[in-house]
């Protein structure tokens, strides 16, 4: 359905609030309860929000966003989160770089540097390299091609890059918490979890709306990343980070554990 001018203004407040109480949605927009509920009805019934006692809430999602959505998405916040991973990677290192968006948005950082060696499971990325014409060597493993995001899967995909050893594993998830790294996705969390020891260091890019949001799946605990960088990190989450390096893409200050 269509959203009026107010219904967008109010999935825009409840994508930075989270949640709010229906009277605190009547008195900003300066209409009354009921107005504001019958504005909820099309966005209800269509599952972007749901309600509860006295309020609504942004519905939490079951899966990603489509791929190429998500390349659309913070894409602010992920270009410094990548500018600032790139000047963290030494040159000429080995870099894995998994499937996610914002190592996407890395590759096209990488690819103006000198030449390293490459690792993906992502299609996208390496058309990132091969459309730039760079001088990076780069390895993809075998493995039965998901098309919906371009990625390389299957046991035999984690048993071939399970030969090397990186330099750096960068990865991202789709939430942070308080007891770790969340996914959805059974392939990826599996290839995460073998990918992370044979690195000699493993960076997580996650922009700041990620911190807080719900995960099917249990990837790692915050003690197995190295290297954290966002845009924005809650205390709580920072306080789990004490053994490693904390990098903040605004350049505000860098913590080390």
């Amino acid at each position: 359905m269509a959203l009026t001018v107010r219904q967008t203004q109010i999935l825009a407040l409840l994508k930075i609030r989270g949640k709010a109480a229906i009277t605190e949605l009547a008195e900003t927009f300066e209409v009354s309860d009921e107005t504001i509920r019958r504005d909820l009805k099309g966005p209800t019934a269509d599952g972007i929000v749901e309600k509860f006692h006295g309020g609504v809430r942004l519905s939490i999602p079951r899966t990603e966003p489509p791929f190429d959505r998500r390349l659309r998405e913070e894409v602010e916040a992920k270009t410094r989160i990548a500018v600032r991973a790139a000047g963290f990677i030494r040159e000429g290192a080995t870099v894995l770089l998994d499937n996610s968006s914002t190592a996407c948005f890395l590759a096209r950082e990488l690819v103006h540097r000198e030449p390293m060696t490459i690792l993906t499971i992502s299609l996208e990325i390496a058309q990132i390299f091969l459309a730039a014409n760079s001088r990076h060597r780069l390895i993809l493993p075998a493995g039965e091609l998901r098309a919906e995001d371009r990625t390389i899967t299957g046991a035999g995909t984690i048993e071939f890059l399970s030969q090397f050893t990186p330099s750096y594993f960068v990865t991202s998830v789709v939430a942070g918490a308080a007891r770790g790294c969340l996914d959805f996705d059974l392939f990826e969390a599996e290839f995460k979890r073998a990918m992370i020891p044979l690195a000699d260091q493993t960076i997580l890019l996650m922009d700041a709306t990620k911190f807080g949001k719900s995960g099917l799946i249990h990837v790692c605990d915050w003690s197995a990343i190295d290297v954290l960088v966002s845009d924005g990190v809650p205390p709580e989450i920072a306080a789990e980070f004490e053994h490693g390096h904390l990098l903040l893409a605004d350049g505000r200050h860098d913590e080390e554990g």
